[in-house]
């Protein structure tokens, strides 16, 4: 079962909730809508609380990014479906999002409290993205956060089929109809709405629920229909009506029906019929006995014994009765079962019989040809036509897609391409040798890829044409990027663009590009490199440029990505050792930290020196940290470093502040100045750094330069997890000094190496402490643990006071083990609580030299 969370409105003051829910996703918030709970996010227990009317702001503003970079603002499949939604936004009645991930915080043992405050500022640190792509009018701050979802980019997540857009997340009860409730006055009922204001007097026996808007009425033992506004949809004339319920029929644009309408079965004098909802006219007359919506718009309609399948114009689908009524196998295919037998009489949806067959033998073909896949009456594959005569048999394969109006078929080591529509072959005479659709069917229709005995080509089966002619130059044929397609000739590769029908001039190779956001093909000509961007215009790849291809190079796969190396490796050979001088500032800094990782100093360090004279603060930095490394003692330049670093800082550097407050506070290679390194830290913290919160905590947590104190320790460990800079050691030992046990215990379980925390588990299951039960065979082996960390003086008294001869959990090799760790590291320990004397210790220890005797 899935895990959820829950969005609902309220009233912040007086706790009036909006009656539906909103929404429910998921395991956590959409990309798509991250902003929009952003503003003034909090927790109040396991539930968290969002200002409405600033989160809408925040999310128009990340709208407009995504319409300004996808261009999407003048198209009707964007600005309808997304003004539908901030109108829901803008008319919910109350001024908070309440956030309901109680489901989720189940998954987990920590108190769902601490979870919902973790999860507060994981909203708010992602929304530091958000408004850092806002403000730089670029989505790229968003990349961590989009890879993590699962899609390529922003606008594959709008256009999914069931997101629309971001519209898709709400609860269609929301921004489909107004909301009415139902009321009961003197035993009649009417309809307010959301504020009470009457909107139907109480009037009606009954009201049902509503459904798509609509609900059934009852009036002295007679049924209609209603609507949410109050108007009377169908007056209540019928002996009976159902729910209502949608029909749907005609051509499939977009994975959507033509014609939709909805609709309700209504009774009259025990016959059944059908009326639509829109101009309140019966489709069906109620003349049967029984009438049962199948799918679509078919119904199967029952007079006396027998059942009919009709339309929803009452026409008969199939002209034959059946005993039992008829079903349907996908939208194509209805059928009827055979008694005595496993075969079923199957039918296509124009009512022609296509055969008896068994279950999942028959599959769809375009304009209702099917084939039959192999079975036990037949080893090959045959194709049925529409009237269900047979088109051919002993078929090898066949090939089609759900979007394709042509379909192809080897028989016989031959391949046919067939046109249903017209119902014939094309290119009989051209001696097909291999057929290839690949990825073609995302971006074309009835488009293949032909390999003939005089060449290859591209065919358009639907217009029946050569797009591009075969030829025996063109060796290979593939998809390459979109509506492009690859060429591969003997001495180079050319593109053919699908939009256009157009072959481009041959280039040594050709390839995906990096930048898919602005540009479409990488072309290689002999030394140089192109790109063909957007508008269809071929610029050269400038020396500028190489640094930010290469730094993003993943993005190219397999044998494009080795060719971009290969060409790469011969620019630089012959730009020269200073090639990366032409690198923007950003793959400058880059090249540098690739090159530290690889520890190469030398290199690093001239590529940093560059950084400098462009005064880039970042590699500043990088480079100050590469001389102040005193254990490196061939670049180690204390005073150059430090320089470096004041320069960074004065620029806005949060590391470098940071570091200069280490030196400061350690007097390395300056003078020992406390002050000037609170202040750095401070600087680091302000500007971001959580190492520099967590360094000004150290100072006051560990009172060794300042003086101690634990209420500014905890604050400033607290701005530093924030920042993802996490000290649960130092905080479990100040809320346990503090005796604020039920904070220590979150902070224990995130302790997943058992790096500190078994010494405190050990005392709270002692002692019963922060909701922990008293449980003393834990206590022990967590002071075990305890011991195999540090060393505990309080740890060794309590395992001797349990192991001791008096305890219920006495061991007598235990207690010799810790009783002599205690005496080899002058462990000062009570020899009362543990019932020996002086005397007795002497004889003890006697013992334990034996019992350790090698």
């Amino acid at each position: 079962m899935a895990h959820r969370i829950y969005i609902y409105n309220i009233d912040s003051q007086s706790g009036e909730s909006y009656p539906y829910y909103l929404g429910e996703w998921n395991y956590e918030i959409p990309p798509l809508l991250l902003p929009l709970f952003a503003s003034e996010i909090r927790a109040k227990g396991k539930l968290l609380y969002a200002n409405r009317e600033a989160g809408i702001v925040l999310l128009r503003q990340f709208y407009t990014l995504l319409a300004d970079e996808y261009q999407l603002h003048y198209k009707k499949a964007y600005y309808e479906p997304v003004n539908q939604l901030f109108d829901l936004l803008e008319n919910l009645p109350y001024d908070t999002f309440l956030i309901d991930g109680t489901d989720v915080f189940n998954m987990n043992e920590e108190r769902k409290s601490e979870q919902a405050k973790d999860w507060v500022i994981e909203i708010q640190q992602k929304n530091k993205s958000y408004l850092k792509a806002t403000k730089s009018q670029s989505l790229k701050p968003l990349d961590s956060i989009l890879k993590a979802s699962g899609y390529q980019n922003f606008l594959e997540a709008l256009k999914t089929d069931w997101i629309n857009y971001g519209l898709g997340y709400w609860n269609e009860d929301v921004y489909k109809h107004d909301y009415a409730e139902v009321f009961t006055e003197n035993d009649v009922k009417g309809l307010k709405d959301i504020k009470g204001n009457i909107i139907t007097p109480a009037y009606y026996d009954e009201i049902s629920e509503f459904e798509d808007g609509i609900a059934v009425i009852q009036k002295n033992n007679k049924f209609g229909y209603l609507d949410t506004k109050g108007t009377e949809i169908v007056p209540p004339t019928y002996d009976d009506a159902s729910h209502v319920f949608e029909i749907y029929y005609g051509l499939v644009s977009d994975y959507d029906y033509e014609f939709k309408h909805l609709v309700g079965c209504v009774t009259s004098d025990a016959k059944v019929g059908l009326i639509n909802m829109v101009d309140h006219q019966l489709l069906i007359p109620p003349i049967y006995e029984e009438l049962t919506h199948l799918y679509g718009n078919y119904f199967n309609a029952k007079t006396g014994s027998t059942y009919t399948l009709i339309n929803h114009k009452n026409e008969n689908v199939i002209n034959q009765d059946s005993e039992s009524p008829f079903d349907f196998d996908g939208s194509e295919l209805f059928f009827i079962k055979i008694a005595g037998t496993s075969k079923r009489k199957y039918f296509n949806n124009r009512g022609v019989h296509i055969g008896d067959y068994l279950e999942d033998v028959l599959h769809v073909l375009p304009y209702n040809f099917f084939y039959v896949k192999p079975n036990k009456g037949n080893k090959k594959i045959e194709i049925i036509k529409s009237d269900g005569k047979i088109l051919d048999t002993e078929i090898d394969q066949v090939i089609t897609l759900s979007n394709y109006q042509t379909f192809v078929y080897l028989k016989a080591k031959k391949w046919f391409i067939y046109n249903p529509i017209n119902e014939n072959y094309l290119k009989e005479d051209a001696n097909i040798q291999k057929i290839e659709i690949d990825y073609l069917a995302n971006f074309f229709k009835d488009i293949y890829i032909l390999y003939t005995e005089i060449g290859n080509g591209i065919f358009d089966a639907f217009n029946n044409h050569w797009l591009l002619e075969p030829n025996a130059s063109y060796l290979k044929i593939e998809q390459l990027e979109k509506h492009f397609l690859r060429v591969h000739l003997k001495d180079g590769m050319q593109y053919w663009d699908g939009q256009t029908n157009q072959l481009s001039p041959i280039y040594e190779y050709v390839s995906e590009v990096i930048d898919h956001h602005n540009d479409e093909l990488f072309l290689y000509q002999k030394e140089e490199l192109f790109c063909l961007d957007k508008l269809m215009k071929i610029r050269k790849i400038t020396p500028e440029e190489m640094g930010k291809c290469y730094n993003q190079k993943e993005n190219l796969r397999g044998k494009d990505l080795a060719f971009f190396l290969k060409y790469y490796t011969g620019w630089k050979s012959k730009i020269g050792a200073n090639y990366f001088h032409y690198f923007d500032n950003q793959s400058l800094y880059e090249l540098g930290l690739d090159l530290l990782k690889k520890n190469k100093i030398e290199e690093a360090i001239e590529v940093l020196k560059i950084g400098v004279q462009r005064k880039h603060p970042q590699m500043m930095t990088e480079l100050a940290m590469i001389y102040t490394d005193t254990e490196d003692q061939v670049h180690a330049n204390l005073a150059l470093g430090l320089e470096l670093y004041e320069k960074a800082a004065k620029l806005g550097e949060k590391n470098a502040w940071n570091n200069l407050g280490y030196h400061y506070q350690n007097g390395l290679g300056c003078k020992k100045d406390i002050d000037k390194a609170v202040n750095a830290y401070t600087k680091a913290g302000e500007l971001g750094n959580g190492l520099g919160w967590a360094n000004l905590g150290d100072l006051y947590y560990h009172g060794q330069w300042v003086e101690k104190d634990e209420d500014k320790a905890l604050d400033y460990y607290l701005k530093a997890q924030k920042l993802y800079y996490f000290n649960s050691d130092k905080l479990a030992d100040i809320y346990f000094t503090k005796e604020d046990y039920k904070k220590v215990l979150p902070l224990l379980k995130k302790d997943y190496d058992e790096e500190f925390s078994p010494i405190y588990y050990a005392i709270m299951y002692e002692r019963g402490l922060g909701g922990l039960k008293i449980n003393l065979k834990k206590a022990i082996s967590y002071y075990e643990k305890a011991m195999q960390i540090g060393v505990y003086h309080h740890a060794v008294n309590q395992l001797l006071y349990y192991y001791r001869p008096a305890s219920e959990y006495a061991d007598e090799v235990q207690f010799a083990k810790w009783y002599a760790y205690a005496e080899e590291n002058n462990i000062e320990i009570d020899l009362k609580i543990l019932g020996l004397d002086k005397q007795r210790k002497d004889t003890l220890s006697s013992f334990f030299k034996n019992l350790f005797k090698k």
